[in-house]
């Protein structure tokens, strides 16, 4: 498994400065101006994208192959590459609580993934994962602001996972969806509703996750495309680690092992058109929200790593299941009035043995798990909080 606390820049990318101008918010200055981005008329949609993990350079790395929707934005949007991630810890819910709020995680009061959204008292409708929501988030955010100048304003939310499914929105009770492995079901928890809406309960019945059962994960393109060998051992821990990757024959274990693969994302897309379609998203006067996040590219990356063909892959077939997605928006609603924003949380870095094996320079893996224990040890023993001392794994 990759840490995800690292030191790497994160470019903001497309039109999000456009997006708060056209709000009436002032955006901060920009160094990098955006060249052809002009602000017209109050948008209908906003749709914000969050891909979590999405490192920097995978914008540059495949952009000869990208023919989907990273080169539909790229050609039509504002590509903001001074942007930067000046926080720790570089995780999950704490970028999720940043990129929708414009303030750092000492300010969200969402610092780490270990109590980010856990909430004992808001259990979820439909699946034993874990109880989430919003408590420790402080403040407000994009759809507060909104629903300040126009109370009709409504947004959604979808992601593979809980965090990236509730932060974008704050405290806000709207609607906020994730997967839920235990049962390969889109969930919500009682901090926001007691039922399921009927277009969610849709979705889940469709089985789509368990329909998958005993398919592979193959390559989009011919081998000789990839210039990621296929055979590296220290990824996944020395197990299947080259392709063809096959999801379990069994349907219960084929669901929870669903977010390895770019299925995951191809859900999410659907999910959120599902969602934006029952709740009349962008079809009205007011300017309303569809926040998704999508998960795949974490967990190929945490399992494969960034230098992995299986993130190279990856990349690809998001790139074509974006490129979907905003087609079938566009039959859906008007293309004039939606403005798009995709942004990253968090980025990863490399597995430190390929570092020293590619670049022949010193590059050694150091655990720290042992220290973060004994120093939380000593500090619980010393009568200190240590809620917010945390790390993934120990």
């Amino acid at each position: 498994m990759l840490p995800t606390l690292t030191h790497l820049s994160m470019r903001r990318v497309l039109l999000f400065a456009a997006m708060l101008a056209s709000f009436g918010i002032p955006p901060a200055r920009l160094e990098a101006q955006a060249r052809g981005v002009v602000a017209t008329a109050r948008p209908r949609l906003v749709v914000f994208l969050t891909i979590d993990q999405m490192r920097s350079d995978y914008v540059d790395r495949w952009a000869a192959q990208y023919t989907g929707g990273f080169a539909r934005l790229g050609r039509h949007g504002a590509f903001f590459t001074n942007a930067f991630q000046d926080h720790a810890n570089t995780e999950t819910a704490p970028g999720h609580s940043v990129t929708m709020s414009g303030r750092f995680p000492r300010s969200t009061g969402i610092v780490s993934n270990t109590t980010g959204v856990l909430d004992p008292q808001a259990p979820l409708l439909t699946s034993r994962d874990t109880p989430a929501s919003p408590y420790r988030f402080r403040g407000s955010v994009l759809i507060d602001w909104m629903r300040t100048r126009d109370p009709g304003s409504r947004a959604l939310s979808v992601s593979r996972k809980d965090r990236g499914a509730i932060l974008p929105l704050g405290r806000a009770k709207q609607g906020a969806f994730w997967y839920a492995t235990s049962n390969g079901e889109f969930t919500t928890s009682r901090y926001y509703a007691d039922t399921l809406p009927d277009w969610i309960r849709r979705v889940n019945a469709r089985r789509t996750p368990q329909k998958l059962a005993g398919q592979a994960w193959t390559l989009l393109l011919p081998g000789s495309a990839y210039a990621e060998p296929d055979s590296e051992p220290i990824e996944n821990n020395g197990s299947d680690f080259t392709f063809p990757h096959a999801l379990p024959s069994n349907p219960d274990r084929a669901a929870g092992e669903l977010p390895y693969t770019p299925w995951m994302d191809e859900l999410t897309f659907a999910t959120a058109l599902e969602g934006l379609q029952a709740m009349d998203l962008g079809a009205r006067t007011s300017t309303d929200i569809l926040a998704v996040s999508l998960s795949a590219t974490d967990y190929v990356g945490h399992r494969y790593g960034p230098d992995s063909r299986e993130q190279h892959d990856n990349l690809l077939r998001l790139d074509r299941s974006l490129g979907t997605f905003i087609d079938s928006l566009y039959r859906l609603r008007d293309s004039s009035t939606i403005v798009f924003a995709l942004t990253a949380d968090h980025g990863v870095t490399s597995y430190p043995e390929l570092v020293a094996q590619r670049s022949k320079r010193l590059a050694v893996r150091y655990d720290v798990k042992p220290a973060v224990v004994e120093m939380r040890t000593a500090l619980r023993t010393a009568g200190v909080d240590t809620t917010a001392i945390s790390l993934d794994g120990a």
